[in-house]
C-alpha cells in the first residue's frame, strides 16, 4: 500500500467515523493486505464486544506487553558491550532489540535480508559501505542486503532493530520532512549518560573482521573474514543505498488542527512488510481488525491506552506490544505520544518470555523543536 493509497484509506476512516454510533457502541473498520484502498468493511459493534472478549485459553498470546531494553544484560559503559535479544520471529520478518557501548567486534554483512534501524536512546554512529551515519533518538536507518556495516554506541544507546527478508522500498525522503524536531531520552530519576560516541576502535595492524550471515543460515555457518579496513566501508559505487530519515517528521497537518482524527507516515514497505508512524490526537476514530495481518507496536513517547479484544492496558515510552491478525484494537492517545508500527501479512511470534524482564525502567523523553508547526 503505497503512501498515497494509505490516505486515502485514513480519509476513508475519518469519514465514516464521523457517523456517531448509538451509546455503548463503537465503529469498526475491518481490512485485508494490499486491499486497504477500495475493500474497507464497516460494522457498528457493541463496545463490551471488542475489547476484553477474548475467551480464556483460545487464540494466539503474542501480544503481551514487553520492555525490551529491560531485557538486556547490564552494561559497563567504560568495558562497553554489545548486546542483542530477538524478540519476534516470523517468515519474513524478525524483530530484535540492542544496546551497544563501544564499538562492535565486527562489520555485519547480511547476504540475503534487509536491517533497519531505529534509534531509540544514546546515539549510535553506523560505518556502512556507503559511508557513516549517525543516530539520534528517533531516527532510523536502513542498510539493504550485502551492505557492510559496523555500529559504535554511546554509553546510553539502545535500538529496536528489525528485519525483512525481502527488499524494502523507501517510501520518504529526507527533503520531504515538514518538521524539525528532535529527542533525547533517559531513564527517569537517572541522571542522563553521557551521549558523546566513543572513539573509533580501528586495531593498529589496519584489519578488521567481517561476518558473513544469511536468512536461514544454522549456527556455525557464519563466515568472518579479515578485511582492510580502509576498503571495507564508504567504498560501494551503485547498488541499494543506505537510507536514512527522521520518521516522526513527515506529518502534513498539524498537531492541532481539529479535523484530524489520524496523523500518519508510510516509511517503506515490501510485499509482506511496512512501516508506518502515527501521532493520533485523543481516541482512535475507529477500531481496527487486520484479518490478515499482524500489527506491531513500539511507542517511542508518551502514554496511550491500548484497547483490544486481549484486554485494555497502557503503553509507554520503550514499551512494546501487538494485535495478531483478526483482533479489534483501539487506542486512546494522550499529547506527545508517537509510535512507530509494523505490518506483516505473515505471523510475527513471540520468541522470548514475558516474564524475564531484569529490571524496571520508565523513560523520558525531551523535545527540541529546531521547526515546527506554527504556533507549536
Amino acid at each position: 500500500m503505497t503512501q498515497q493509497q494509505g490516505d486515502a484509506m485514513m480519509r476513508q476512516v475519518q469519514s465514516s467515523a464521523h457517523q456517531t454510533p448509538p451509546e455503548g457502541f463503537e465503529r469498526c473498520f475491518y481490512t485485508l493486505w494490499g486491499k486497504e484502498a477500495d475493500s474497507v468493511l464497516w460494522e457498528t459493534q457493541p463496545t463490551e464486544d471488542i475489547c476484553d472478549s477474548i475467551l480464556e485459553g483460545s487464540g494466539r498470546q503474542d501480544w503481551r506487553k514487553l520492555r525490551p531494553f529491560d531485557m538486556l544484560p547490564d552494561m559497563d559503559a567504560k568495558s562497553g558491550g554489545d548486546a542483542e535479544l530477538l524478540l519476534y520471529a516470523g517468515e519474513t520478518l524478525r524483530v530484535a532489540c540492542q544496546r551497544i557501548v563501544g564499538t562492535q567486534q565486527h562489520f555485519l554483512r547480511a547476504g540475503d535480508f534487509q536491517t533497519i534501524f531505529f534509534q531509540f536512546s544514546g546515539r549510535s554512529l553506523v560505518e556502512t559501505s556507503f559511508g557513516d551515519y549517525t543516530l539520534e533518538p528517533g531516527e532510523a536507518l536502513l542498510v539493504p542486503a550485502m551492505v557492510a556495516h559496523r555500529s559504535t554506541g554511546s554509553e546510553n544507546c539502545r535500538r529496536m532493530v528489525y528485519y525483512p527478508r525481502e527488499f524494502v522500498h523507501p517510501s520518504m525522503q529526507p527533503d520531504d520532512a515538514t518538521t524539525d524536531i528532535r529527542h533525547r531520552v533517559h531513564a527517569k530519576g537517572a541522571t542522563p549518560g553521557a551521549e558523546e560516541l566513543p572513539q573509533l576502535h580501528i586495531p593498529d595492524t589496519g584489519k578488521v573482521t567481517e561476518r558473513l550471515t544469511q536468512w536461514d543460515a544454522l549456527p556455525g555457518d557464519d563466515y568472518i573474514f579479515m578485511r582492510s579496513y580502509d576498503y571495507v566501508k564508504g567504498r560501494a559505487e551503485t547498488g541499494y543505498r543506505t537510507h536514512k530519515v527522521s520518521p516522526f517528521n513527515y506529518y502534513t497537518t498539524a498537531p492541532d488542527d481539529p479535523t484530524l482524527k489520524v496523523r500518519t507516515s508510510l516509511l517503506w514497505e515490501n510485499s509482506t512488510f511496512r512501516q508506518r508512524t502515527y501521532s493520533n490526537p485523543g481516541k482512535q476514530p475507529g477500531a481496527h481488525r487486520g484479518y490478515d495481518e499482524d500489527e506491531f507496536w513500539f511507542q517511542f513517547s508518551g502514554r496511550l491506552t491500548q484497547m483490544t479484544e486481549h484486554g485494555s492496558y497502557h503503553m509507554e515510552a520503550g514499551q512494546t506490544s501487538m494485535a495478531e491478525a483478526g483482533i479489534s484494537h483501539t487506542s486512546y492517545n494522550e499529547p506527545g505520544g508517537l509510535r512507530l508500527t509494523t505490518y506483516t501479512n505473515k505471523p510475527l511470534r513471540m520468541v522470548v518470555d514475558p516474564s524475564q524482564h531484569l529490571r524496571e525502567t520508565s523513560y523520558a523523553i525531551e523535545e527540541t523543536i529546531i521547526k515546527g508547526w506554527p504556533g507549536r
